[in-house]
């Protein structure tokens, strides 16, 4: 059995860098020509390619759930078509085995792909998008749309830009907003032309601060103010990146800084909850493929296994990110849209397999 478990595995992994990399390749492709149309002369054709890059470990771990369901269509679906599977049902070898035996393999690969979707890809989607948005931004006004808003309890800081210096790992903010609140009522706006957070503080530079009381507003001019405030870059940087592309650390973190509203926004608790119900989605996923393979497929060539494998795996992607958004909208609770669809399709798929259900 041991030599049956690493012949089905070796085919799986080769299926499964096939899917890889064609379904990337697509991607990639479809996301160079939505960023082609965004090159100016300071935004030039190698920032699109290097932006691109950078977002690739993170479609690489959204994309593995159809990777799965291609490679177990394809690749198993070929031994199939060589009676391979016919001898081992033969043999004795029950398909819920061979199911397991599909979901070890998948687990295998599937450790690798939740590691990089924690620390990998989250890093490179917001070095991603700082990157754009320093490379856009210059040379012109950032929209409202692109600026950052970030409340803190009684504060509500607001800035148009972050850069980070290589030289001394400091952060610069451009045109910072400083709302300060008192029984919900605004007391004081504090206006700077930039920030540096270094030496675990800000320092505003250059700014015009308005003070609302009884009499009117008064306003005065300083040069520079140190500012103690839990806002820190790296909040900052979790707030604009969006939760899907988040880890679970960041998520954490973002809720531990949110403690005094008691709760997490819905598309974080949502993301927070779609990364751990992830290995149950790709298992699901998976049993999919293998449902599949013992139907008609079996009888296909390459094209039509590579055809059915590609549909399934768009279908379930796609109720997936229904559900999500769903939930994100109408704020579902996130195990009902995460965990429990994914629960009761693996559930059906396994007693299908099982030969407890007949269709």
């Amino acid at each position: 059995m041991n030599i049956l478990n690493r012949y089905m595995f070796k085919t799986f992994s080769t299926g499964l860098l096939m899917a890889v990399v064609l379904l990337l390749a697509i991607d990639v492709l479809f996301s160079l020509i939505k960023e082609l149309n965004d090159i100016t002369a300071v935004y030039t054709l190698g920032d699109v390619f290097f932006y691109v890059m950078l977002t690739i470990p993170s479609k690489i771990y959204e994309l593995f759930p159809v990777s799965v369901v291609v490679a177990v269509v394809v690749s198993l679906g070929a031994l199939a078509s060589g009676s391979e599977l016919v001898v081992m049902l033969a043999s004795g070898v029950s398909k819920l085995r061979i199911a397991m035996t599909v979901l070890v393999s998948v687990a295998v690969w599937l450790v690798l792909v939740v590691l990089m979707g924690e620390y990998v890809a989250p890093a490179g989607e917001q070095m991603a998008q700082q990157f754009r948005n320093e490379q856009v931004s210059q040379g012109k006004a950032t929209s409202a749309s692109n600026a950052i808003w970030l409340r803190d309890d009684d504060v509500i800081f607001r800035t148009d830009q972050m850069k980070k210096n290589g030289l001394d790992g400091s952060y610069e903010l451009v045109d910072v907003t400083v709302f300060e609140l008192e029984d919900k009522k605004l007391t004081r706006v504090s206006k700077a032309k930039s920030a540096v957070f270094a030496n675990q503080q800000w320092l505003l530079n250059d700014l015009e601060i308005s003070e609302f009381t009884a009499l009117g507003v008064q306003t005065s001019k300083q040069a520079n103010q140190k500012w103690d405030s839990r806002i820190r870059p790296e909040i900052l940087n979790i707030s604009t990146t969006r939760p899907k592309y988040l880890s679970v650390r960041d998520i954490k973190k973002f809720k531990k800084f949110n403690a005094d509203s008691g709760h997490l926004q819905s598309s974080y608790a949502i993301a927070q909850w779609s990364k751990l119900a992830f290995p149950l989605l790709v298992f699901t996923t998976a049993l999919c493929g293998v449902a599949v393979l013992f139907g008609q497929i079996r009888t296909g060539g390459f094209a039509q296994r590579l055809v059915t494998g590609i549909v399934i795996g768009i279908v379930v992607y796609l109720i997936n990110k229904t559900l999500l958004n769903y939930g994100e909208v109408y704020h579902v609770n996130p195990i009902l849209v995460t965990v429990l669809p994914a629960t009761l399709l693996a559930f059906f798929l396994l007693a299908l397999l099982a030969g407890k259900i007949k269709l």
